[in-house]
């Protein structure tokens, strides 16, 4: 494999940034780890940030022939140790460790999608939408729309103050984790949070032979585009005409005050030599 170009930036800024990329003679992969709902930290590191770092972990020590289930059995053993570790009281369930991957196999030449990351094969746009999350969006644009016009109030107010339309709908978003790896509703989608994952909740990608061209994102990006600048005019788009993420581009959060974009971003582009 050859990596034509990477880029990792924190939503506030790089030390914080709960992403990460990982890219070996094996694998190569986006984890996001999940925006912390607490006050945890540990080694100055947030849940997400502790999420990402095991998943990476896994992927460096693991040998080119290793399967998605014995990565995510890894896994789940490396998260296991770290709450033996390490004291934890907030509910692991809804605020534990948490990260989504997409994953690149040099060996299997495939794509395993855990959650909602996206990637760029072949001019197709491939990603795997969280319905909690698709819903959630759209109540919050609605909240929001509804008090612009009831209070006269303009979105600014809400980048520098508290955004109520994000603190009605926490609530939801934490009881929507009950669907984390949960086959058999709608609702349930695929996560590296400790438990078994269903097969059924995992998109598996099978490439062709001949070398090609992919790219993989965190959902820091609005769209995953073919080249790391056209993904960056598109995220730029986003944060100057919706900055809120209510209208164009519909988020569980928005821009604040102070911070460079929405959410932490993870982008790297490959070519695959099989």
């Amino acid at each position: 494999m050859k990596i034509i170009e990477q880029f990792l930036r924190g939503k506030i800024n790089d030390t914080l940034c709960e992403d990460t990329i990982v890219a070996n003679d094996n694998f190569v992969a986006i984890v996001d780890g999940v925006t912390s709902k607490s006050d945890f930290s540990y080694q100055r590191k947030t849940t997400g940030k502790w999420a990402s770092t095991l998943v990476a972990q896994v992927l460096a020590e693991c040998p080119e022939e290793t399967t998605l289930p014995e990565i995510i059995s890894r896994v789940n053993q490396k998260f296991a140790d770290f709450y033996e570790d390490v004291t934890f009281t907030d509910d692991i369930v809804s605020q534990g460790l948490q990260a989504v991957s997409v994953i690149y196999s040099n060996h299997f030449n495939e794509l395993w999608f855990i959650g909602d990351c996206q990637a760029y094969v072949n001019g197709q746009v491939l990603v795997t939408p969280k319905k909690s999350d698709v819903v959630l969006s759209q109540m919050r644009s609605l909240i929001l729309t509804t008090n612009f016009q009831t209070t006269k109030a303009i979105p600014q107010d809400y980048m520098t103050g508290e955004d109520p339309s994000r603190t009605e709908i926490l609530p939801w978003i934490l009881k929507a984790t009950n669907f984390a790896n949960e086959a058999g509703t709608d609702f349930g989608y695929a996560i590296f949070n400790g438990t078994p994952i269903p097969d059924s909740l995992i998109q598996v990608v099978k490439l062709e032979d001949n070398p090609q061209e992919i790219a993989l994102a965190s959902d820091g990006y609005p769209q995953i585009q073919k080249d790391l600048d056209t993904t960056e005019v598109g995220l730029a788009d986003v944060i100057q005409n919706d900055p809120l993420c209510y209208q164009q581009f519909p988020s569980t959060k928005g821009l604040r005050a102070g911070n460079n974009s929405f959410d932490d971003r993870s982008y790297i582009r490959f070519t695959t030599e099989n």
